[in-house]
């Protein structure tokens, strides 16, 4: 397994979250993704610009979870879009969109088969050569994703 060290700064403008979110120098496995036709620049963002995605490790049965997204881009809009998929399969990424408010903007990486149903946008898939790497991934380990 491929991993990449990076020394993340502490980041004081998360205010209380500051010492929950990952920083200084922390392991994280990069997953290459292809990114579907039609994600917006905020997904984007939200999907490559935060550096230490990260699973709590309550769900790995069916779905990562990187929740301190959802906190960070609090009050984003994440409009739903269409997906021709019935079912998102293993190695899907998705982002929770604004018919679940709740939980939107929190990037999941889907290790089980989902039924898609209008809470979750599909922003790509990771490479085929990783998905081997699920299997590996533990609670609390870091990841993100490159182009």
């Amino acid at each position: 397994m491929k991993q990449v060290y990076v020394d993340v700064p502490k980041n004081e403008a998360f205010g209380f979250l500051v010492d929950f979110i990952p920083h200084g120098m922390i392991k994280r496995v990069p997953f290459k993704i292809q990114l579907e036709e039609g994600i917006t620049e905020l997904e984007k963002e939200i999907l490559f610009n935060y550096p230490t995605h990260s699973d709590l490790g309550d769900c790995m049965n069916y779905m990562l979870r990187s929740r301190w997204t959802r906190m960070i881009y609090k009050g984003k809009e994440i409009p739903c879009r269409p997906c021709t998929k019935t079912h998102y399969t293993r190695g899907d990424v998705v982002i929770v969109n604004d018919n679940l408010a709740h939980y939107r903007g929190e990037i999941q990486i889907v290790l089980k088969d989902m039924k898609v149903d209008g809470q979750r946008n599909l922003l790509g898939r990771i490479d085929e050569s990783e998905i081997f790497i699920l299997e590996h991934i533990k609670a609390k380990d870091v990841f993100t994703f490159v182009e």
